[in-house]
C-alpha cells in the first residue's frame, strides 16, 4: 500500500537538498560580492594612494628645492664677498702690516690702515644686510655706523691664524661660535655650520668660505682667510616649509637630521615644538621619519609620525646637507573623502547583493509555494487512495481466520482485524491505540513484548510457540513476528516502526501430534519388553545404546528430528529377534553358520518391519544401515558421508555398550578399554567425529558416573 506519509517524507528529503543548495547559492552570492566589493575598494584605495604619493612628491620636490636654493643662496653670497678683489687686497696688507710690525716696536695705526678695516667693515655690514646676517635697516636709512651690539647673526674675516680680522658687530657669544666652527673646518673648503642652538636657546646656521690672495689659485696654499657668517633662524627660513595653496590641516614638512641612534627634527613642529626640542629613537618598524631617512624618495603609509598619529609621507634628502626632507599629513585627513566614497560605494553595492539575494529568494520562495501548492493537492489524493488501501486491508485481514494487529515501539495496538478484536472482547475501534498490558493480561503481554524488541533489534522474521491457558483449557499458539521500518497508517503523524503479529492457533495438531507419539512410544515399548523376554541375555541393551546413541547426537548438536530418529532407532535396534526361534535366542553353545545367518538376517528384518510406520526422521533407514562401516566395507557398500548421521552414531553406541556389558563368555570390559578400541577403529569401521562426541561426553560431561549408574541399574535385570 502506498502511503502518504512516505512520500511526504521523501519529498520532505529531497526538499532539504534545494533548501541547502538556495542557502549555499546565497551564500556563494554574498561572498562573491563581498570579494569583488573588497577587489574594488583595494584598487580604488592604492589609486587614492598613488595619488597622494604623486601629490606629496610634488610638494617635497619643490620644498626641497627652496631650501637647497636658500642654502645655495648663502653660499653665493659668501663667495661673491670672498672673491672681492678689494676685499682679497685688503686683507693681504692688512696680514703684511701685521707682520712687519711684528718685527718693529707697534706704532699707531696708519690712516691707511684705518680706511681699510672701514672699507672692510662697510662690505660686510653691507652684505650682511642684504643677505640677512644681521638686523634689516629700514630702506631709507644709510648704513648704520654702529649695529645692535646684541646682534647674534654677522659677518666676519678671519686669518689663517684663527684671529678675527674683522667683522660685523656681534655677540662675544656669536664670535666664540665662529671661531670654534672655522677650527673644524679644512683649509681651502667652504663648509656649512649645521643647525644648532646657542646659549641662549636660539637656532642657528652658518657658512665658511675660504678667501684666497689676488694673484694665487684656489688652493690651501693660497689660502689667505676665511670669511664666516651666522645667521639666526627665523620664519625667512622656515616659511620656505610651507607649500602655497596647501589646504590641508596636517599636511606638514619638516626638516629632519640623524644623530646617532636618534632623530632631531629641526624644524618647529605643528604640536608646538620649537627647532631641536624634539628629538626621538631612530626606529624604523615604527617611527616615519627613521623609516624615510633610510631610503631617500620612499613612500610610508602605515608607520606613525612624532605624534603617534599614522600618516603619508615622503622624503627627499637636501643635497650639501644632512638634512632630509618629509612631507607628511595624517592619513585620517588625507583618505577621509576617499574613505567616503568607499564607504558609500561598499554600502551601495552591498544594496545591490542583497537586492539580488532576495530576488533569488523570492524566485525561490515563490517556485517553492507553486510546487508546495501542487504537492498539497498531490498528498490530498494520495492520502485518500492511502485512506482506502487501509480500509482494504482492514477487509482482507477482517476475513483471515487468524489473530492479526501490529504493535508500534511502545508496545500500543496501532491496528487489529476482527479476530483478534474479538478474542479480547473489543471492537476494532476500541482496541486501538491501546497497550499490549491493557488487552492480553501482564504474563502473556510480557512474552509478547519480548519477542517484540527482539525482531525490532534483529530486523529478522521469527516464530514463537507457547502454551497459554484460556478458557481452562491449554491451547498452543504459534506466532508470527514480522518487523515492520514503519507502520502504514495515515493516522500516524509520522514514521513510527512497528511489528506485525499473526496468531495462529496450533492446539489440534499439536495435541494430535502428541496422542500419535504417545501410541507410537507405548508400541516401541511394548516391542522392546516382548524382545527383552525372548531374548534375556541381551535384554535392556537397545535401551541403554538408544541412550547412548541420544547424548552423542546432543553432543554433536544435531537437529531436534535428528535426535529423535537415532534415539528411536536404538531403542528398536533389536526388533527383528521378534522372527527368530526362541530356542535359537536362548541357546548357549556354539552356533551353526546357517543359526549365525539367520540371527544376522533379524538385523535387516527389523528394517523391512518398521518400514510402514510413519516417523519424523527415516527410523528404518537408520536401522539398515547402522552395521554400515566408514571405509565401504559394510553389508550394503556404503561409505563415509553417504551413511546416515544416525547410522554412524547407532555403531559407535552399540558397539561402545556391548565392549562395556557383562555376558555369559566374558566379563565388562573396562571403559578406558572400550574407548582405546574406538579409537582405533576411527576412519575403519567408525566417523571420527561421533567417536569424539562419544569419549567427550564419558570423559568430560559426567558420561561415566551415568554409565556406571545405568550399568548398576541394569545388572539385576540382566
Amino acid at each position: 500500500m502506498t502511503n502518504s506519509k512516505d512520500t511526504l517524507t521523501i519529498e520532505s528529503a529531497n526538499f532539504a537538498p534545494r533548501l541547502y543548495g538556495i542557502g549555499i547559492l546565497v551564500v556563494g552570492i554574498i561572498a562573491a560580492g563581498i570579494y569583488f566589493v573588497g577587489c574594488f575598494n583595494n584598487a580604488d584605495l592604492q589609486r587614492d594612494m598613488q595619488t597622494w604619493q604623486e601629490k606629496l612628491n610634488l610638494v617635497a620636490e619643490s620644498r626641497t628645492a627652496q631650501v637647497t636654493g636658500w642654502v645655495s643662496d648663502n653660499f653665493k653670497e659668501m663667495r661673491a664677498l670672498a672673491d672681492n678683489p678689494s676685499l682679497q687686497l685688503y686683507i693681504t696688507e692688512l696680514q703684511m702690516a701685521k707682520a712687519a710690525d711684528a718685527k718693529a716696536p707697534k706704532p699707531p695705526e696708519s690712516s691707511g690702515e684705518v680706511s681699510q678695516k672701514t672699507y672692510l667693515r662697510n662690505l660686510l655690514l653691507f652684505t650682511a644686510q642684504r643677505a640677512g646676517f644681521s638686523v634689516q635697516a629700514p630702506a631709507t636709512a644709510s648704513i648704520p655706523a654702529n649695529i645692535d651690539k646684541g646682534n647674534k647673526s654677522g659677518l666676519a674675516i678671519i686669518d689663517n691664524n684663527n684671529n678675527v680680522v674683522i667683522s660685523t658687530v656681534i655677540t662675544p657669544a656669536t664670535r666664540d661660535i665662529m671661531l670654534d666652527h672655522v677650527k673644524q673646518s679644512a683649509a681651502g673648503q667652504e663648509g656649512l655650520i649645521d643647525i644648532r642652538k646657542n646659549k641662549d636657546g636660539a637656532a642657528y646656521i652658518g657658512f665658511v668660505v675660504p678667501v684666497f690672495s689676488l694673484q694665487g689659485d684656489r688652493t690651501a696654499a693660497s689660502q689667505i682667510g676665511r670669511l664666516v657668517g651666522i645667521r639666526m633662524l627665523d620664519n625667512t627660513f622656515f616659511n620656505l616649509l610651507k607649500h602655497p595653496g596647501v589646504t590641508e590641516k596636517t599636511l606638514e614638512t619638516v626638516l629632519l637630521r640623524a644623530n646617532g641612534d636618534k632623530v632631531e627634527y629641526l624644524s618647529p613642529l605643528q604640536d608646538g615644538s620649537m627647532p631641536l626640542d624634539k628629538i626621538l629613537p631612530l626606529d624604523a618598524n615604527k617611527l616615519d621619519a627613521a623609516k624615510l631617512m633610510q631610503s631617500d624618495g620612499s613612500f610610508v603609509s602605515e608607520l606613525k609620525d612624532y605624534r603617534d598619529k599614522t600618516v603619508l609621507a615622503t622624503s627627499r634628502q637636501i643635497a650639501g646637507t644632512p638634512w632630509t626632507l618629509e612631507v607628511k599629513i595624517d592619513r585620517g585627513e588625507a583618505m577621509a573623502a576617499s574613505n567616503q566614497r568607499r564607504t558609500s560605494l561598499g554600502a551601495f553595492f552591498f544594496m545591490i547583493i542583497m537586492f539580488i539575494v532576495l530576488m533569488v529568494v523570492a524566485v525561490w520562495w515563490w517556485a517553492h509555494s507553486k510546487r508546495s501548492l501542487a504537492l498539497s493537492n498531490y498528498f490530498k489524493k494520495l492520502a485518500s487512495k492511502s485512506q482506502a488501501q487501509e480500509q482494504l486491508l482492514g477487509l482482507v485481514a477482517n476475513h483471515q481466520p487468524e489473530p492479526i494487529y501490529i504493535v508500534d515501539g511502545k508496545h500500543a495496538v496501532q491496528f487489529a482485524n476482527a479476530r483478534a478484536a474479538s478474542d479480547v472482547n473489543m471492537s476494532a475501534e476500541s482496541i486501538t491505540g491501546k497497550s499490549l498490558r491493557d488487552i492480553r493480561g501482564a504474563a502473556l503481554a510480557d512474552q509478547i513484548i519480548e519477542q517484540c524488541d527482539l525482531v525490532m533489534k534483529s530486523g529478522q522474521v521469527a516464530y514463537h510457540v507457547e502454551r497459554v491457558e484460556q478458557n481452562a483449557k491449554e491451547k498452543v499458539i504459534r506466532s508470527l513476528y514480522v518487523p515492520l521500518d514503519h507502520i502504514p497508517l495515515v493516522t500516524l503523524p509520522e514514521k513510527t516502526p512497528g511489528v506485525l503479529i499473526v496468531e495462529q492457533d496450533l492446539s489440534e495438531i499439536v495435541h494430535e501430534r502428541e496422542q500419535r507419539l504417545s501410541t507410537q512410544r507405548q508400541l516401541i515399548e511394548t516391542l522392546v519388553t516382548l524382545v527383552d523376554k525372548r531374548d534375556p541375555f541381551a535384554a535392556n541393551h537397545s535401551q541403554l545404546v538408544s541412550q547412548v546413541a541420544y547424548e552423542i547426537a546432543v553432543e554433536m548438536e544435531l537437529d531436534n528430528v535428528t535426535v529423535d530418529t537415532t534415539r528411536i532407532a536404538g531403542t528398536l535396534m533389536n526388533i527383528g529377534k521378534i522372527v527368530v526361534p526362541t530356542e535359537l535366542l536362548t541357546k548357549t553353545g556354539a552356533l551353526s553358520q546357517e543359526e549365525k545367518r539367520v540371527i544376522h538376517d533379524s538385523i535387516t528384518a527389523a528394517a523391512d518391519l518398521l518400514k510402514g510406520i510413519s516417523f519424523d526422521g527415516p527410523v528404518a533407514e537408520t536401522l539398515r544401515q547402522w552395521q554400515e562401516k566408514w571405509d565401504g566395507t559394510g553389508p550394503l557398500g556404503l561409505k563415509g558421508e553417504a551413511i546416515l548421521v544416525s547410522a554412524r552414531i547407532i555403531a559407535v553406541a552399540n558397539a561402545f555398550i556391548g565392549m562395556i556389558s557383562p555376558r555369559s563368555w566374558r566379563t565388562a570390559i573396562p571403559i578406558e578399554s572400550a574407548n582405546k578400541f574406538l579409537l582405533e577403529q576411527v576412519d575403519v569401521h567408525f566417523d571420527r567425529r561421533v567417536v569424539v562426541a562419544m569419549i567427550n561426553f564419558v570423559e568430560n560431561h559426567s558420561g561415566r558416573a551415568w554409565i556406571n549408574k545405568i550399568l548398576e541399574g541394569h545388572k539385576d535385570l540382566a
